[in-house]
């Protein structure tokens, strides 16, 4: 396996490592287009694009960043967690041409034809450490007035500038992440492209509409998400992980198939830091310095518009009910 390496003080080796072919370690083959056209799907959407490539017949690498490696020791630490159900199996940490991967559960390998939707989760997307800088930025100014000319403040007006906390404040603002705690990324249904262009859904009953077109209007498959959601909620709220963590850019993965088969995983732990000697809510407003997330904010909005969703269909005024797309 040439420069190939195992880490395992963060992981363990695991049957399945007994898969991984030669061409996955061909320096050319992981993470190329070929490649991700002919496997996991869902790992184009959002900002996933390019960083997977297959291991085996029921795991895939996910590329990890040059100047974070947190994830990988995230998903180890969470295998003996309340969540561990919910969240992918991790394998092991593999490093090869100079770059760090994680092995790890492929989650399409459960579903025939899957459709797949990005759920970005909680209140705030961005580290306190990436808005801690008071320098005025007259970039994120021009940024700000692209987007929306009427935003800035006089005071702001006449400098010509903000400071990164405020333009990611108003970011969020913009989508359903400030209001909701959560905020649709991008969906990919089954025969048709992906889908990121999510920015003009911001209340919730477009929330509700933009989710209800991704499940085709079938209440069967949002009454599991429904029962998962739940699921999810119970074991975060027993998680000993999640006391002393913030979850920031993390996101839940929808995931549906052909044969009306649903389910739902937390993924996405780049940014989850652990907060010594304070105990996160992950439910109360955020302040500067007190690492609160929203994450459960967004997770029970999530649960309400499910469990409305997972109703019969409404009636047309002729009495027949509204069928649900093919």
């Amino acid at each position: 396996m040439g420069n190939n390496c195992c880490h395992p003080v963060r992981c363990e080796q695991d049957v399945n490592s007994q898969y991984l072919t030669k061409s996955t370690l061909e320096p050319s083959t992981p993470l190329s287009e070929a490649v991700l056209k002919n496997n996991s799907t869902w790992i184009q959407l959002a900002g996933h694009s390019g960083n997977f490539a297959p291991a085996g017949p029921k795991t895939v690498w996910k590329r990890q960043p040059k100047d974070n490696h947190g994830e990988g020791q995230c998903l180890y630490e969470l295998r003996h967690d309340a969540v561990r159900d919910v969240v992918p199996k991790f394998y092991r940490e593999v490093e090869y041409d100079n770059t760090v991967y994680l092995e790890m559960e492929d989650l399409l390998k459960h579903f025939r034809d899957p459709n797949v939707m990005d759920v970005k989760m909680g209140t705030r997307t961005f580290l306190e450490s990436e808005v801690r800088n008071p320098e005025l930025r007259h970039d994120l100014y021009e940024k700000m007035i692209q987007i929306d000319p009427f935003e800035p403040t006089e005071d702001e007006r006449k400098q010509a500038a903000i400071t990164k906390l405020r333009y990611m404040q108003f970011r969020e603002r913009g989508s359903s992440s400030a209001s909701l705690g959560f905020r649709i990324e991008a969906i990919r249904r089954t025969g048709e492209p992906s889908n990121t262009d999510f920015k003009k859904v911001h209340t919730r009953n477009e929330v509700s509409s933009t989710i209800q077109h991704f499940v085709r209007a079938q209440p069967s498959v949002c009454k599991q998400f429904h029962r998962r959601l739940q699921e999810i909620r119970k074991k975060f709220e027993a998680s000993e992980y999640f006391r002393h963590h913030e979850i920031v850019g993390s996101s839940l993965l929808f995931i549906y198939d052909s044969d009306r088969h649903a389910n739902i995983w937390m993924i996405d732990f780049a940014k989850t830091t652990h907060v010594p000697d304070k105990k996160i809510t992950h439910h109360s407003p955020w302040v500067p310095g007190g690492h609160e997330d929203g994450y459960l904010v967004g997770l029970d909005g999530l649960i309400e518009i499910m469990k409305e969703l997972s109703s019969p269909p409404k009636r047309s005024p002729n009495g027949r009910a509204v069928k649900a797309e093919s």
